[in-house]
């Protein structure tokens, strides 16, 4: 493994251990093994270290998911039934690697002074969406671009606020049935006039 190899690594385990904030120069050098000015002739700087750690895990979460989803795929479910065993298997991956979504949370606050920040996960963001739509919908290649992106905004508005909920209150945050029952009652139109009308 290569220096950059084990900056992005000793990164990773930094945001797992101690958060954005947290994490120094120093930390990243002493838990990778590297020396300290490769970080700078590397990646410019910490920030844009961390910044790459954390979208490298997310990547790593985001395969793990993928596989996850695909190994457990029942073409032949009903689809309601398929969107509840697929929302159950993100929920136990958003349990299972909490500490990339702490991570993920304060790097993206940074994004509000950081313009370029702001810019590179705006693209990575972008592409999320696509590619939610493409493990979680069915047939989403097989539709408009326009739907397709459409299935993926919902479904990546769906994942941030399961993080955000997730990381909050893991109690009493929706569970899978939840999620399922409330996409019955809103397509059967049973939450008619949901804003007062």
């Amino acid at each position: 493994m290569g220096e950059r190899d084990k900056l992005i690594e000793g990164a990773k385990r930094c945001l797992q251990e101690r958060g954005y904030a947290h994490t120094t120069a120093r930390d990243i050098a002493r838990t990778s093994g590297a020396n300290l000015a490769s970080i700078g002739y590397h990646f410019g700087s910490k920030d844009a270290l961390l910044l790459e750690a954390m979208l490298d895990a997310t990547i790593e979460w985001a395969d793990r998911l993928q596989h996850s989803l695909t190994d457990d795929a029942q073409a032949d479910e009903p689809p309601l039934d398929r969107f509840e065993s697929l929302w159950r298997r993100v929920i136990e991956m958003l349990d299972l690697h909490r500490p990339v979504f702490v991570a993920n949370i304060e790097v993206f606050a940074q994004a509000e002074r950081q313009p370029r920040l702001r810019g590179e996960l705006a693209d990575a963001q972008e592409s999320a969406r696509l590619e939610l739509a493409d493990w979680l919908g069915d047939e989403a290649h097989t539709v408009p671009e326009g739907t397709r992106r459409a299935v993926g905004s919902f479904y990546l508005t769906m994942l941030t606020g399961l993080v955000m909920q997730r990381l909050i209150d893991p109690e009493r945050a929706p569970v899978a049935e939840e999620l399922t029952q409330a996409l019955r009652a809103i397509s059967a139109g049973a939450s008619a006039a949901p804003f007062g009308v």
